[in-house]
């Protein structure tokens, strides 16, 4: 199994924090790699502050400049958002630049205020996603693209220069509802599982994954996102993780995004205040000591068949970048060497 890491934007309410801003996150890139991470992948959304970015591709670029073996990328880059063109321009300079260490993780998106943000009709997504990633695939794999389709149309289009990569970088699809991991299979080099569903309820949609792949003769890789913390104790990476995990799972929570259907759990709770991470984190989190995170972990792998893990060990407000610099090295320390 490889592993990742998804860096967080702080809370910008603080000019300090503001000044050292990208300083702390290409620094936790480069603890990250000397620790024997794989990977570094920014998410995207719009008009929010729980620590996504406005343009993942160009974090990924500062902090393939700063380092050298990391794979760096989108996990994931909101396609129908973007002129497909300028998506693959875009990820061929951060290819180049890096070596040939890009990974472009792109979705369809959901939230409305990031269709909002750029007027594009949030309706459109399944056909402007469609169209994109095969206009993607080919602008960095024919000298001329010619292209009509519904959303877009093109004639002898060529992007220059093509990627380092060949014959492109890989693509990772992300995909929550069965349409979604279907695509993923079609199109994509990996399916990308989504942040909120527990591990039972992905391992059924892994199995409707590998079944696409076999169906489309292409080989199943599934890479996954989780939150994770990891501390000398349980009690101790409860105490420093929750008060801050749970801020963005309280959103979700809010917004409809967690089901009684697979959450038996919800049909106890009865206000906000007893959405808990207690009850959140089972079957989700990684989270404890290093002991607690191998096990999740290979509850995680038996259950789904993971082969890439991508970890968010920062929020908005916390922990603090010492904290996060001192849970990666002791996650590559202690965790990653019982997978390799």
């Amino acid at each position: 199994m490889q592993f990742g890491i998804s860096p967080c934007l702080p809370d910008l309410s603080h000019m300090e924090q503001r000044e050292r801003l990208f300083d702390e996150i290409i620094a936790e890139a480069q603890v990250a790699e000397q620790a024997g991470f794989d990977s570094c992948l920014m998410t995207e959304h719009h008009q929010h502050s729980h620590g996504s970015f406005p343009s993942p591709l160009l974090v990924a670029a500062a902090i393939a400049a700063k380092t050298t073996r990391l794979r760096v990328g989108s996990g994931v880059l909101l396609l129908p958002l973007y002129h497909p063109v300028r998506v693959a321009e875009d990820g061929a300079m951060v290819d180049l630049l890096s070596k040939g260490r890009l990974i472009l993780g792109v979705g369809a998106g959901v939230l409305g205020s990031d269709f909002a943000a750029v007027g594009v009709p949030r309706r459109q997504r399944p056909s402007r996603f469609e169209e994109g990633l095969q206009i993607v695939k080919r602008a960095w794999t024919e000298e001329s693209l010619s292209f009509f389709g519904h959303r877009y149309q093109l004639r002898n289009v060529t992007v220059t220069p093509r990627p380092w990569q060949q014959p492109h970088p890989p693509i990772w699809v992300g995909g929550m509802a069965d349409e979604g991991i279907k695509r993923a299979a079609r199109l994509g080099e990996a399916w990308f599982m989504d942040l909120l569903n527990n591990t039972h309820t992905l391992g059924q949609r892994a199995d409707l994954y590998r079944h696409t792949c076999t169906q489309w003769g292409k080989p199943p890789y599934i890479a996954a996102l989780r939150e994770a913390w990891v501390a000398e104790s349980t009690a101790q990476a409860d105490q420093e993780y929750a008060p801050h995990v749970m801020g963005f799972h309280r959103g979700a929570y809010r917004a409809g995004a967690y089901h009684p259907s697979t959450e038996p759990w919800l049909a106890t709770v009865t206000s906000e205040a007893e959405f808990t991470f207690e009850k959140v984190k089972q079957d989700r989190f990684i989270v404890g000591s290093p002991a607690d995170c191998i096990r999740q972990i290979e509850a995680l792998q038996r259950e789904t068949g993971v082969n890439h893990l991508v970890l968010r060990f920062r929020h908005p407000t916390g922990p603090t970048h010492e904290q996060v610099c001192q849970a990666i090295q002791r996650f590559g320390e202690q965790v990653i060497p019982h997978f390799v």
